[in-house]
């Protein structure tokens, strides 16, 4: 269900497939990365964890927002996921806001042009620009970022329901 939490069969199924998808080993195909890794990887062994982090993008802009916002503000978070400790680690840059930050999470889990509550926070109240950290994600949170299901959002105190906002979405790999 958009908006709720997985459970049952299917959430079985989904963080299985992702799971699987996350820990697969090396078939060859496609070019070499410099890492030595193919474009094409993928795995049949479930508990193989090795593989390329995988990396993921969000454009921040005043246009994704929910609810109508007039700000200059433009900004750019991007995030890399180690497949072997399921640590993701993030550095957000902006600029140009119309007040003080007040927030800066990751929502979800809902397609991007939707509403959804915070799932984790990325920086703490009052910060500036560059924002990094880093955090464990569980399975259902890795879940939600390869599906597309969470965007960037950053409250200030004009727009405290968002004043800059993107989708994140998934690199694909430089073969």
């Amino acid at each position: 269900m958009i908006g709720g939490n997985l459970s049952g069969p299917s959430a079985v199924l989904i963080i299985s497939f992702v799971w699987a998808m996350l820990s697969a080993p090396q078939i060859a195909i496609g070019s070499k990365t410099d890492e030595g890794l193919s474009c094409g990887y993928f795995s049949t062994d479930p508990n193989d964890r090795s593989g390329p982090p995988i990396h993921f993008y969000a454009d921040l802009s005043d246009d994704a927002e929910h609810l109508p916002t007039e700000s200059p503000g433009v900004g750019r978070a991007d995030f890399v996921l180690e497949r072997d400790t399921l640590k993701l680690s993030w550095s957000v840059r902006f600029k140009d806001l119309t007040s003080q930050t007040t927030g800066l999470h990751i929502h979800g889990p809902i397609p991007a042009e939707g509403l959804a509550p915070p799932i984790f926070d990325l920086a703490p109240e009052l910060f500036m620009s560059p924002v990094e950290g880093e955090k464990i994600l569980s399975q259902g949170e890795v879940a939600y970022f390869i599906q597309h299901l969470v965007y960037v959002n950053l409250h200030t105190t004009r727009y405290p329901e968002g004043e800059l906002r993107g989708p994140v979405r998934k690199i694909p790999p430089k073969c």
